[in-house]
């Protein structure tokens, strides 16, 4: 096929079931002109059999000799592939409405912007409990990241740097940083597009049938609008009684110097990095790193 307008990259690793239904909503774009990289992190379960299954052309599937333990390292793979003129990123268990691309795509051309995004939501076991579009700190802690609502230029990369190969967590938070730093023209497309379903909350790798995505997706074949319209219903509702914790003075102050420390020793480095990285890997259900050489 000739090249793609949009590049779509999505890191894989041993999930083929929330794979399928990811997937599933990129088929269901109303935006036609792209291409998908799968990129296995070299997963040794039937994911690349989940992408032959759609038999689309517009779908590739290629799997890393040894495995990373990041999306970063995946990504950037992708990113050599890419021939699109924007790329655009979604996680192996996470969705998108059918106008998640069109409206990016038509976002980036009218504002002539180089990197823009939408909102998501975040859904666990009780429903919604957040949302998130782009932190005005790329390192804020209290501002949830995505790169699932992202959408730039390939040609970003050359100049800013593609996803550093350093970390195995919060890398997306030292993407933007770059990017940030780099002051790139921002566009904001104000549409929720974008379900994530944080793995570290579902212990994601642990479920091996009835995933959470399921009635999701059969929402969004049923009536995208409707379902859009009711999580933003949720979202007001969470919105009008939220509250802040209300921690002990000693348990705000511990939290808060343990959080300083992180930052000043830098949350990028070695060991922190590291020991946030064991710390969702034991969240998201993978537990060791025997089980992924066990697997």
């Amino acid at each position: 096929m000739s090249d793609a307008i949009v590049s779509v990259i999505i890191p894989a690793y041993n999930s083929s079931g929330t794979l399928r239904l990811a997937l599933q909503t990129v088929t269901w774009q109303d935006f036609k002109d792209f291409e998908v990289w799968v990129i296995g992190d070299a997963c040794t379960d039937d994911s690349e059999k989940v992408v032959a299954s759609f038999e689309d052309d517009r779908f590739n599937w290629v799997n890393l000799p040894s495995n990373f333990g990041g999306p970063s390292l995946p990504r950037n793979e992708g990113l050599s592939r890419a021939k699109g003129r924007y790329v655009a990123y979604l996680g192996q268990d996470d969705l998108w409405f059918p106008w998640h691309i069109s409206e990016l795509v038509d976002c980036i051309e009218t504002t002539h912007s180089d990197f823009v995004y939408s909102l998501g939501v975040m859904i666990a076991v009780s429903g919604v409990i957040g949302t998130f579009s782009l932190p005005h700190e790329a390192w804020s802690r209290s501002e949830p990241l995505s790169p699932i609502n992202w959408l730039h230029r390939k040609s970003l990369t050359e100049t800013t740097g593609s996803w550093s190969t350093d970390m195995k967590i919060s890398d997306d938070r030292e993407f933007l940083g770059r990017l940030l730093k780099a002051k790139v023209k921002l566009g904001f497309r104000r549409q929720l597009s974008a379900l994530k379903f944080p793995a570290e909350i579902w212990r994601m790798y642990s479920i091996k049938n009835n995933f959470p995505q399921e009635s999701y997706v059969q929402a969004i074949r049923q009536d995208a609008m409707k379902l859009r319209n009711e999580l933003l219903l949720e979202l007001a509702a969470l919105a009008s009684t939220l509250r802040p914790p209300r921690y002990p003075l000693y348990r705000r102050l511990v939290n808060r110097s343990v959080y300083e420390l992180f930052r000043l020793y830098g949350i990028r480095r070695w060991p922190i990095n590291q020991f946030m990285y064991q710390r969702y890997r034991r969240q998201a259900g993978l537990e060791t790193d025997e089980q992924i050489q066990d697997t």
